[in-house]
C-alpha cells in the first residue's frame, strides 16, 4: 500500500478536507464557552428580577413649636415624611400636602380619628372612615399640585394616616402623626413588596434548570456524535501506523524508489 512520504503534490480535496477538520480541543473549548455564556445571561437575568429596588422611606419629621408642616405623596406609592412627630396640642396646624408623584396618579392624605390605633391592611376604608370620620383629608390630583387644610388635637397620642386611592394604603401608602410626644419606637412603615414575588422566582428558576440541561445534554451528545465521524489520519495525509509483522515485530519503513 502506498504512503505519502510528504513531497508529493497534494490534492485540492486532501487541502480542503484538512481545512474543514476542527481540532477537538477548540470544538470543546468552543462549546464550554457558548454554556458558560447561556448560563451567565440566565443567572444575570434572574439577579435582575429578584433584586429590584425597593422605594426609600421618607424622613422623620419634628413639628415641635412650628404651626405648620409639609408633606409629600412621592413615587413608589409613599408618604415623605412618613414619621411626624410632636405636633403641638391643642392648636390649629396647618398641614400642607403635595402631590410629587410623577406618575400623575392622584392621593390624598387622611388622618385616621381613632386614637392610638393601627389600621389593618385588609381593611375597607370606605365603611372605616364612614365609622371613624377623619381628623383631616386632603386630596391632590395633578403633579406638582398643593393643598393645605389644619388639623388640632386636644390630647397627646398618635394617628395612622394613609391614601385613599384604591390599592394604595394595602401597598404601603400610610404613616403615623404623633401629638404632644414622638411617634412610639414599634411604629414603622414598611416599604411596599415591589418585587416580582416567590411565584416569578419558581418559574424562572424552573426555566433556567431545564435550559442548563438541555444545553448540557446537547454538548455531551454532540462530543459522541463528533467522535463517530472523527477522521482516521490516514485521511488526512499522515502515514499509517505500519502492520506488525508474523512475529509482533514492526518491520522497518519502506524507501522510497530510486530512480
Amino acid at each position: 500500500m502506498y504512503v505519502r512520504n510528504g513531497f508529493e503534490r497534494q490534492h485540492r480535496w486532501a487541502t480542503a478536507l484538512r481545512s474543514t477538520v476542527r481540532h477537538p480541543t477548540r470544538v470543546r473549548l468552543g462549546r464550554m464557552l457558548v454554556v458558560g455564556g447561556v448560563v451567565g445571561l440566565l443567572l444575570t437575568g434572574i439577579v435582575s428580577v429578584g433584586l429590584v429596588a425597593l422605594p426609600a422611606r421618607g424622613a422623620a419629621i419634628t413639628v415641635g413649636d412650628a404651626n405648620s408642616f409639609a408633606l409629600s405623596a412621592v413615587d413608589g406609592l409613599r408618604f415623605s415624611p412618613d414619621i411626624i412627630n410632636d405636633v403641638p396640642v391643642g392648636v390649629n396646624v396647618t398641614a400642607i400636602f403635595t402631590n410629587a408623584d410623577t406618575s400623575g396618579s392622584g392621593h390624598t392624605f387622611t388622618v385616621s380619628s381613632q386614637l392610638n390605633h393601627t389600621i389593618p391592611s385588609t381593611t375597607d376604608l370606605g365603611t372605616y372612615f364612614q365609622q371613624y370620620p377623619p381628623l383631616i383629608s386632603l386630596w391632590e390630583n395633578g403633579t406638582g399640585l398643593t393643598t393645605n387644610g389644619t388639623i388640632e388635637f386636644s390630647g397627646v397620642g398618635w394617628f395612622e394616616f394613609v391614601c385613599l386611592e384604591p390599592g394604595h394604603f394595602q401597598s404601603g401608602m400610610y404613616g403615623y402623626i404623633a401629638f404632644g410626644e414622638a411617634v412610639p419606637a414599634n411604629l414603622s412603615v414598611s416599604a411596599p413588596a415591589t418585587g416580582p414575588g416567590l411565584a416569578v422566582f419558581i418559574i424562572v428558576g424552573t426555566i433556567v434548570t431545564l435550559t442548563v440541561i438541555a444545553v448540557v445534554l446537547g454538548f455531551v451528545i454532540g462530543r459522541r456524535r463528533g467522535s463517530e465521524f472523527e477522521m482516521p489520519p490516514q485521511r488526512l495525509g499522515y502515514a499509517e501506523p505500519p502492520d506488525a509483522g508474523p512475529g509482533g515485530s514492526t518491520p522497518p519503513p519502506s524507501s522510497p524508489p530510486k530512480g
